[in-house]
């Protein structure tokens, strides 16, 4: 009877082993997959995190900014949902970062133009050169513009017509990129000095 009575009572570490094994399995399971879906959400979080602040750097204008951002977001994260909108708007702020920065090279040239028109206005008008570009203002420019950087532009008459010219960003003859001098000789536009 001793042994009847013990498949009755069961001693108490044996009871319910398959479910004790089956319940820390369960745990474990769950306690691996909450680390996991965590690891993967801190991951696409941490993904928009570099892709709100692109977006507030190219809302105040520092375009290279917000590309610095979202290509750090796609080297780090290329398989984050985001990193597809990243790789299509870096090409946007990239263009306008060149934009910005080949913005005064560009208006320079503009007002070159546009000051050289205006010299073969008056010379069409009167037969001759104008003394200076003060002479320009009122019939054929309202001002006489200064360059982007805010000099004046140089002029110069001679017994071979005229030149135009704005030393560039580093407001010295000669250089490269923004420093470039631009010059107009005679209504021709030369990208340097001759």
């Amino acid at each position: 009877m001793l042994e009847s009575a013990r498949i009755m009572r069961r001693r108490r570490d044996e009871v319910n082993t398959r479910s004790r094994c089956a319940a820390t399995f369960a745990i474990v399971a769950i306690v691996a997959s909450l680390a996991l879906a965590s690891s993967c959400g801190g991951r696409e979080r941490r993904a928009e995190r570099l892709w709100r602040q692109a977006l507030e750097s190219a809302e105040r204008g520092d375009h290279q900014g917000a590309v610095d951002r979202l290509q750090r977001l796609i080297d780090q994260y290329p398989d984050a949902e985001i990193a597809s909108k990243a790789r299509e708007q870096i090409i946007v702020y990239r263009g306008l970062a060149n934009a910005v920065q080949t913005y005064p090279t560009r208006r320079a040239r503009q007002l070159m133009v546009q000051v050289a028109r205006a010299v073969e206005a008056y010379r069409r008008e009167t037969g001759h050169l104008p003394a200076t570009l003060s002479s320009l203002v009122p019939r054929q420019l309202p001002e006489v513009p200064p360059d982007p950087w805010d000099r004046p532009l140089a002029y110069e008459t001679g017994p071979r017509g005229y030149r135009l010219r704005c030393d560039g960003a580093d407001r010295a003859p000669g250089g490269t990129g923004d420093a470039a001098d631009l010059l107009v000789v005679n209504g021709d536009f030369v990208s340097g000095s001759p």
